[in-house]
């Protein structure tokens, strides 16, 4: 009972990664856009691309773990800190970059919709949100993100002691949920200021996650500077200077 099975391991680390292309609208899952009802291009709206910045954290522990199985525990322990660190600060300057961009987007939508002769105009480039597409997205990014969470109690059950891969899972499905509450709350002419709402919300969750990856990594590579570091022989008191 206590043995990894690793086929639910790739299993999850699979459907991770095809969580990831889907959100960002990658032409590597034509099959996966198919089910969705999508032709080839970009996901509708932003709030769902916002989601990868959240979801990658998830591949890059579904990957880590893979690694342990077939690398040396100390050499995954410090690919963790040093890959990690870059990830997560790369991932922060892509959820702020992608706040005041959705932030900078409402902010336009807002001022359109309250000018008499910008709401023409706002009808005419935003009114027509692709929210049925976007809800088959959401759909089949709940059933992947199930798919993941199950295939790795699955795999072990002991996945289910790591806090911060289930609180990460947690976080994920809440997001798919933010965003499908905000577009379905609201007319269709007016879905494209909620995407941008859950854009804004779900960019913050991805810089709360990027953080607390930069500070694990940050304390990942110090513990194995600590193990690595050559340890100083103790004199023997017998050889010692007299006092």
């Amino acid at each position: 009972m206590d043995a990894l099975r690793k086929p639910f391991l790739a299993l999850a680390i699979g459907l991770s990664i095809a969580i990831v292309l889907l959100e960002i609208g990658a032409g590597a899952a034509p099959r996966l856009r198919a089910i969705a009802g999508l032709d080839a291009g970009d996901p509708p709206g932003i709030a769902i691309m916002c989601l990868a910045l959240i979801d990658s954290q998830l591949v890059f522990a579904t990957v880590l773990y893979g690694l342990g199985v077939v690398l040396p525990h100390p050499l995954v322990g410090r690919v963790q800190g040093c890959a990690g660190c870059l990830l997560s600060i790369v991932l922060l300057l892509l959820s702020i970059v992608a706040i005041i961009a959705a932030f900078l987007l409402l902010l336009l939508m807002i001022s359109l919709i309250a000018s008499f002769f910008g709401i023409a105009v706002y009808i005419a480039v935003f009114g027509d949100f692709a929210r049925t597409e976007a809800a088959a997205v959401l759909f089949v990014l709940l059933l992947l993100k199930l798919g993941t969470g199950a295939s790795l109690v699955l795999a072990h059950q002991r996945f289910l002691q790591n806090k911060g891969l289930v609180l990460l899972v947690l976080t994920s499905l809440v997001g798919n949920l933010i965003i499908s509450f905000l577009h379905g709350i609201v007319p269709r002419l007016l879905v494209s200021v909620t995407d941008a709402i859950a854009a804004i919300i779900v960019g913050i969750l991805g810089v709360i996650w990027a953080i607390l990856l930069l500070v694990g990594s940050i304390i990942g590579i110090v513990r194995v500077l600590q193990l690595s570091k050559p340890k100083t022989p103790e004199v023997p008191s017998s050889v010692r200077a007299p006092g």
